[in-house]
């Protein structure tokens, strides 16, 4: 049973056209173990049946709250409308196709117990063809902590895995336009707190041919910011401090000499640049001896072009 005093939850889903797996994936969370909660969805003018199957579930449940737009959004701007609508203490966001484990949201909130954590996120694990596969994400370290750094060269956080308090928010809109918005929301959440890690395995992430970020056709990349254009926008955030804006600012002119040619020379200032803060940049790869991984993309970013390329260095 749940103490009286415990946080009230808003799950947060945007839907467009997720009528095949729309059903499994919103009852994965109304059946979760934590109940003092409220699952606000917020549809982007879906031409399927999604919006007919939503409205069938808000007769099931008072625990659903729906919301139509009355013209598409898009994907960043319609979770940054919907996170605002959220009224709970704290805020998970949901893909509409995913499957949670029962106990998602009870393991996270025991995190916010610390004053300083502004941000939990758990594991998730591939589901594909039926398949859960868990090698991608066994090569990871989970992050941690605070230092915005580390989390400047990839994207680290999905937001499907991702619970916060509703105070970020205020520092979270506007999401800039075509970034990713949960690499967007874990460097701001770095800046104004800490980042707490559960390494359990709670949401498995379909991955299908419709999934916004994991298609690679081209059209699909045109859409991501580069990542010169990425930490710029990050250099935006005030609460910033001093070494990241440095760190920023180092990256920002190797970038610039690379994004130059599409085929760059060997940058050798570059490679040392990267070797030197490789336990930053490269310390969420998990390998058996990873001073030769590190090594290994130290040579290929400083012989690489970052233009066009999106997230997908």
């Amino acid at each position: 049973m749940q103490a009286s005093n415990a946080p009230f939850i808003s799950v947060v889903m945007c839907t467009y056209n997720g009528e095949k797996f729309i059903d499994e994936q919103v009852q994965s969370i109304l059946q979760q173990t934590w109940q003092n909660m409220e699952l606000i969805i917020v549809d982007d003018c879906s031409t399927d049946s999604t919006w007919q199957k939503l409205q069938q579930w808000q007769q099931q449940s008072t625990l659903v709250k729906l919301h139509r737009n009355a013209h598409n959004l898009g994907y960043n701007k319609n979770f940054e409308y919907a996170i605002q609508l959220a009224a709970g203490d704290l805020i998970a966001l949901s893909d509409q196709d995913d499957i949670w484990l029962s106990e998602k949201l009870e393991r996270l909130v025991p995190c916010f117990n610390d004053a300083q954590t502004v941000l939990a996120h758990s594991r998730s694990v591939r589901l594909e063809n039926g398949k859960l596969d868990f090698h991608k994400v066994s090569l990871q370290h989970q992050f941690s902590g605070n230092d915005t750094r580390r989390l400047l060269f990839f994207n680290q956080m999905m937001g499907h895995d991702a619970m916060f308090r509703r105070s970020l928010v205020q520092h979270i809109v506007p999401i800039p336009e075509r970034m990713s918005y949960d690499w967007w929301i874990a460097v701001v959440a770095t800046c104004y707190g800490n980042i707490a890690a559960v390494p359990d395995f709670l949401v498995h992430h379909r991955i299908h041919g419709s999934n916004n970020f994991f298609s690679s056709g081209a059209a699909s990349k045109k859409k991501e910011l580069d990542l010169d254009e990425t930490l710029r926008l990050f250099d935006t955030i005030p609460a910033m401090n001093e070494r990241t804006h440095r760190h920023i600012h180092q990256l920002l002119q190797f970038l610039d000499v690379q994004n130059s040619s599409a085929h760059p020379p060997f940058n050798c200032g570059f490679f040392r640049f990267l070797l030197k803060n490789r336990q930053v940049i490269f310390g969420h790869k998990r390998r058996l001896l990873p001073i030769v991984s590190h090594v290994k993309n130290a040579m290929r970013y400083a012989k690489t072009s970052f233009r066009g390329k999106g997230i997908s260095i």
